[in-house]
């Protein structure tokens, strides 16, 4: 079916249920995978890579839970999975020093990414459902490093979706008279990246893990918070972890600069839309080179950050007691921003409609870390929340990161396509009539701007 742009509507699931009990969350994970649609596409003799979110080695809810990733796996083997890989790249500032030569994998005892695995309970609850079904021969937890990345040139002749923002002439017509997320104009140098010194020149693309090419299937096990550079983080900011630590660099120089996708409304420079930084351009097109092959999102939201994060925030947890499954990225974000909304604006522990604006660039967010370290009571670098998610008139469908995925064909193109989802009745996990109302009028409320 096509939509009035021209491109082909795609329908897309989310589905929410409801669990308090810690004991309880690889159950509530199951029931809400089934009540997504289940894993049909996963037969007996596939392999599969779940890619979790572990930004860092501090412990969920700022990266994916050990409770998420024990399910998933256990259902990967329970349906016949040959080999489950669980694999990321942790950031590249707890990786730079250690061991940041491009593609160098320094083995199990010293890489980072292992060790933050160990340290935030995935690798234990990860090799338990191994050593429990008699599978730990088809498990294995490991860094992207050990199989490297390839180079991946992304198409140009895509004119429909208006290029591709992973190329250097795009960021270089960025960064002319960027402006400031502080206000007035940023002044940076571009700094180029190794992709475009390698044969074939200039393109559009980026390096992706080769793992992700031997895999039949891939998981996103997500996690929902706050974050002080992207104003949220989900299912599509996930695949920051896929990225060469040198390709994450060169994106991230776009950082703290307002986005011009919206300047063809009119809108000025201090709008509140064009707060998101320039890099969520990107962050869709991250996807690209292995979107036949993502098949499930899964987010333990029974903890959510509200304020800060990535790595730490300087307030208490809010405690959702939500889980989501989706089929696809923008139907992950949308319904995951309504839970993350729901924290911010009704939840008993939440913001409550308040909000501390985040920092608007480097300095002020190194300041804060500054007066950290010197005075404990000071300003602290992991406060912060974008006005946008205590505004209750904002659309889901309308962020930066979910727009781009929208005009690449990657997930549900508009409220009406997407079968929203809810564990109810006499379940143990069924989702109170309050948070179903709020997340279904949230998630429903249509997009303000047209994409591209």
């Amino acid at each position: 079916m096509k939509s009035t742009s021209g491109r082909t509507r795609r329908t897309g699931t989310a589905a929410i249920a409801e669990n308090a009990d810690p004991a309880r969350a690889e159950a509530a994970i199951r029931r809400v995978v089934e009540l997504s649609g289940g894993m049909d596409w996963l037969k007996p003799g596939a392999s599969v890579v779940i890619k979790p979110a572990l930004n860092s080695s501090h412990a969920f809810p700022f990266t994916a839970s050990p409770a998420s990733c024990a399910a998933l796996v256990r259902m990967c083997l329970e349906r016949g999975a040959k080999q489950v890989w669980v694999a990321d790249e942790t950031g590249f500032e707890h990786t730079m020093l250690k061991h940041w030569k491009t593609g160098h994998f320094a083995g199990f005892q010293k890489d980072h990414t292992i060790k933050s695995f160990k340290k935030t309970g995935i690798y234990d609850a990860v090799r338990s459902v191994g050593d429990e079904l008699g599978a730990a021969d088809r498990i294995h937890i490991t860094t992207f490093r050990e199989h490297g990345w390839r180079r991946h040139a992304l198409s140009t002749s895509r004119k429909e979706q208006g290029g591709f923002a992973l190329h250097n002439e795009w960021v270089k017509e960025q960064l002319k008279g960027a402006e400031k997320l502080g206000g007035g104009q940023a002044r940076r140098r571009y700094l180029p990246r190794l992709f475009d010194r390698t044969p074939g020149g200039s393109k559009a693309g980026l390096w992706v893990p080769s793992l992700l090419d031997e895999a039949d299937h891939i998981i996103n096990a997500f996690r929902i918070s706050t974050h002080v550079w992207s104003q949220f983080t989900m299912a599509i900011k996930n695949w920051v972890g896929i990225m060469r630590p040198d390709d994450r660099v060169w994106m991230h120089q776009l950082n703290y600069l307002k986005n011009n996708r919206h300047s063809r409304h009119g809108l000025g420079w201090d709008h509140p839309i064009r707060s998101e930084p320039l890099y969520h351009e990107q962050l869709a097109e991250l996807h690209i080179a292995h979107a036949h092959k993502e098949r499930l999102c899964v987010a333990d939201a029974t903890q959510v950050i509200v304020t800060g994060g990535p790595d730490g925030t300087d307030r208490p947890l809010c405690r959702a007691n939500l889980v989501l499954a989706a089929t696809d990225i923008v139907a992950a974000d949308v319904a995951a921003l309504a839970i993350l909304r729901w924290g911010t604006m009704k939840a008993p522990d939440g913001l409550h409609g308040r909000y501390e604006p985040q920092p608007s660039g480097w300095l002020e967010a190194a300041s804060g870390l500054i007066k950290d370290l010197r005075w404990p009571k000071g300003k602290h670098v992991f406060r912060g929340t974008d006005g946008k998610l205590c505004d209750p008139q904002f659309s889901n469908w309308d962020w930066v990161a979910i727009q781009r995925a929208r005009e690449l064909g990657l997930g549900v193109e508009r409220p009406a396509d997407l079968d929203l989802r809810f564990e109810a009745g006499s379940s143990r996990f069924a989702v109170s009539k309050e948070k179903r109302a709020w997340i279904a009028e949230d998630v429903s409320r249509g997009p303000r701007y047209d994409l591209k």
